[in-house]
């Protein structure tokens, strides 16, 4: 497959649109709106603990621990599925080792980074220090922001785009993919 090379504003422009995506591709935008859900409520319920005159609140912040490492679990299967699926078969029209898809992976990475991070300190500052609770909110608002950026750009650039490039026997071959990677 030769592989093309396309510049951010020149994607934009060639991907911009209302059409509907391919069905694994469609089922990737989809899982970002419930991932984009649970985001919500982590947001929100960090930012209300970190208002809150006793940020260490251990009921709360054992909340958001078991929600933050459900989420996580579930994040890391949508970009496995990505990982895994998707980008090889894109990879050979775009590359992978630079461009989007470098981009996506490297955002995947600090993403997990931080709300891992996040779960660490809240573990370890359930019986320490105020000032690590902090920090642990710090990580999990800062993969928020990674998240809320990373799913626009997909939706945006990358899923249109790899709609765009991919051969109907790639989309075929994708959505054999996505079916067999069911009960992962």
């Amino acid at each position: 497959m030769e592989q093309q090379h396309w510049g951010c504003m020149g994607m934009m422009q060639v991907f911009r649109g209302g059409k509907k995506l391919c069905p694994p591709l469609q089922k990737l935008k989809e899982e970002h709106r419930s991932l984009g859900e649970k985001i919500n409520r982590l947001a929100g319920l960090a930012k209300e603990l970190g208002q809150s005159a006793e940020p260490s609140c251990t009921k709360r912040l054992t909340e958001l621990h078991e929600i933050a490492s459900s989420f996580l679990m579930e994040l890391d299967k949508h970009f496995r599925c990505e990982e895994e699926r998707l980008f090889p078969i894109l990879g050979g029209y775009i590359g992978r080792d630079m461009g989007p898809i470098a981009v996506m992976e490297y955002e995947h990475r600090q993403a997990k980074e931080h709300i891992s991070l996040f779960l660490r300190l809240v573990e370890k500052g359930r019986r320490n220090e105020q000032e690590e609770i902090t920090t642990a909110l710090h990580h999990l608002r800062i993969s928020v922001e990674i998240l809320l950026q990373h799913f626009f750009k997909e939706e945006n650039v990358l899923l249109p785009m790899a709609d765009h490039l991919l051969s109907d026997a790639d989309k075929a071959q994708l959505q054999r993919l996505f079916q067999d990677g069911v009960d992962e």
